[in-house]
């Protein structure tokens, strides 16, 4: 195992961690509102270019300095808060309502494949001596970035209606089968009736405190693991990329079955939200609680970490889709909202786990970590049950478009807005 180039304490590791959510939580609500009103499309693409850009430059800044990382990092932050609630509006322009579930968690488990990908390859990377070892990882995963933004210029469109490849059988298809109108124009964002919806703040704690779960589950798991569990880099890389490919696995299957009960109306899309978020969040909490008695055997503490975050896939379908339900037309601007809070977790939490074992890291602070976490998780599940819901709110209805208003022919189909669904098949 190579030492370290840089002597940081944990404080400062978390600081550097953390800096990322600086930026990240400002361009959450304009991120989504710039997609519903311009084009997703390009604020996501470029986004991630200018990111990438920065990756490639992560080891020089590093190496310049702390706190030019830091800079780098919370840049960095800023261009990737806008993704999310990005990608969360396009899958309302594009996704059918009876498969929204399954193509939604396609899509965002890109974020778990892209973990199960890069984590070994890292561990390794930093172990080698290519381009010094550990820049090596930043300038390969920079150099994907770029490479991803050609495919993504070249194939993307905003919504189905403009792609110049569609079939006018999958054009009905997903058109006659959405929430959304795309021939209509989306009104003014009700503010007021939006921070007065309770559905609304029942999704907003749930991603809060999910979101808890999930910084420390990926910022500072592998912490635990090299100086609780004593893995090595390598070891390390490979069991930390291996829950979120269980975590994949999960959601899609989990997503699939979630859309068929929908589809065949065995249960209403609420109760299925509601169910299938209480097995994530409880499901999640057990594992954690799990981990407090494991001690330090290391079979144990490998499954009950596998556990946790596979079975959290079940909130693919459950509260991370709801804000698609109530409304497709604000989901962007919906979930940059949420988010903006949410994610102040990405900076609150590895200071408050430093703080916790800074002087004292031992398997006793880290259970006061997951115990904390786990009553958490179970706190938002009890909150989304009793409060939250799928039904598209009243707020949330469009208007006729000026095209309409005034008789103006349109290009799009004059089928693609009828609204009996129309199977492909």
């Amino acid at each position: 195992m190579k030492d370290g180039e840089f002597m940081w304490s944990p404080e400062m590791q978390g600081v550097v961690l953390g800096a990322f959510y600086y930026g990240y939580v400002i361009s959450q609500i304009p991120g989504g509102r710039l997609a519903e009103l311009y084009s997703g499309k390009w604020v996501f693409g470029i986004s991630t270019l200018i990111t990438s850009v920065l990756t490639l430059l992560t080891p020089i800044a590093a190496r310049a300095g702390v706190g030019y990382l830091i800079a780098v990092r919370a840049f960095e932050g800023l261009l990737q808060g806008v993704e999310l609630p990005v990608m969360l509006f396009m899958i309302g322009q594009w996704a059918p309502d009876s498969e929204k579930g399954l193509l939604a968690t396609i899509v965002r488990s890109g974020i778990s494949i892209g973990a199960v990908a890069s984590m070994p390859l890292t561990g390794y990377l930093c172990d080698s001596d290519l381009f010094g070892g550990w820049p090596s990882a930043f300038y390969i995963m920079g150099l994907i970035g770029c490479l991803w933004f050609v495919l993504w210029c070249l194939l993307v469109t905003d919504t189905p209606l403009t792609h110049p490849l569609i079939s006018e059988k999958e054009l009905k298809y997903i058109t006659s089968n959405q929430r959304v109108d795309h021939r209509k124009e989306v009104p003014p964002i009700p503010w007021k009736k939006i921070l007065t919806s309770v559905p609304f703040w029942a999704v907003f704690v749930t991603a809060t405190c999910q979101d808890w779960a999930f910084f420390i589950i990926m910022n500072d798991l592998p912490t635990f693991f090299s100086t609780i569990l004593h893995f090595s880099i390598e070891e390390n890389g490979v069991f930390s990329s291996l829950p979120h490919l269980t975590h994949t696995i999960v959601s899609l299957a989990a997503s699939s079955l979630a859309d068929f009960i929908i589809r065949r109306k065995i249960a209403s899309t609420t109760f299925v939200r509601k169910f299938w978020n209480s097995v994530s969040e409880f499901g999640m909490a057990l594992g954690l609680v799990g981990v407090c008695f494991a001690g330090c055997d290391i079979a144990m503490n490998k499954f009950l970490f596998i556990f946790a975050i596979a079975i959290g896939g079940f909130a693919h379908s459950g509260y991370v889709i709801s804000f698609l339900d109530m409304s497709p037309e604000y989901a962007g601007t919906l979930w940059g909202m949420a988010s903006t809070i949410s994610n102040l977790n990405g900076f609150i939490a590895p200071l408050v786990v430093g703080a916790l074992t800074n002087e004292e890291n031992t398997l006793r602070q880290w259970r006061i970590v997951f115990i904390m976490t786990a009553c958490i998780l179970a706190f938002a599940s009890v909150v989304f049950i009793f409060f939250s819901s799928s039904e598209k709110q009243d707020w949330a209805e469009q208007e006729p478009s000026k095209a309409e208003e005034n008789d103006e022919i349109l290009t799009v189909p004059e089928t693609a807005s009828i609204k009996k669904y129309i199977p492909l098949n």
